[in-house]
């Protein structure tokens, strides 16, 4: 019986940690770790490591069409895809259009690149919408029928040489409410 009843109980938790909601909107971000850490610091020249970490909407993640703005003080270096990527059209600094083999559901990252800082000025490395006219934000191709687009929330920037993040998330000083994020997404 106790057999029995401690399976019961795994099958509870692990069901239950399984079914994690997932927000109206998608979010996309820069870090460099795990989708938490989103600042970094270091001595002359020095090298980063930066992660682009997707989270889908309730309706899932197929695609994502952006862009990455560097700084002047950000030297780029190796691209590594995540292998889970079926198609990839563009580079990061001019365009890039992503789609993963199949749909996603929890947090994934597109790519992964390695970038070296020059001097201690402080700057951010940014997400951007992709620059093709007809894209009018940073989006996402969601798993309903038709895979059809809807716009992500551009979660954090990448803070380069702050000695301590600035107030999370890291994307400008002035405090944004979900309505005013929502009338961003909506644009």
């Amino acid at each position: 019986m106790k057999t029995v009843l401690c399976i019961v109980v795994v099958l509870v938790l692990v069901s239950s940690t399984s079914l994690a909601v997932l927000p109206p909107y998608g979010y996309m971000g820069l870090y460099i770790d795990e989708h938490e850490t989103y600042c970094t610091s270091g001595e002359g020249f020095y090298p980063v490591e930066m992660w682009i970490w997707c989270l889908p909407s309730e309706r899932g993640m197929i695609c994502a069409e952006f862009m990455i703005v560097y700084p002047a003080n950000i030297i780029q270096s190796t691209v590594t895809v995540n292998p889970e990527v079926s198609v990839t059209l563009g580079t990061l600094d001019t365009g890039m259009s992503v789609c993963f083999v199949d749909c996603q559901w929890d947090w994934q990252w597109p790519f992964h690149q390695a970038l070296w800082v020059t001097d201690p000025t402080q700057t951010e490395i940014e997400i951007e919408k992709h620059p093709d006219p007809m894209i009018e934000c940073v989006q996402f191709a969601n798993c309903e029928t038709g895979y059809p687009t809807e716009c992500c929330v551009v979660h954090t920037r990448l803070c380069i040489n702050y000695p301590e993040c600035p107030p999370w998330p890291c994307i400008g000083t002035e405090e944004a409410s979900w309505g005013a994020i929502k009338s961003i997404i909506e644009k």
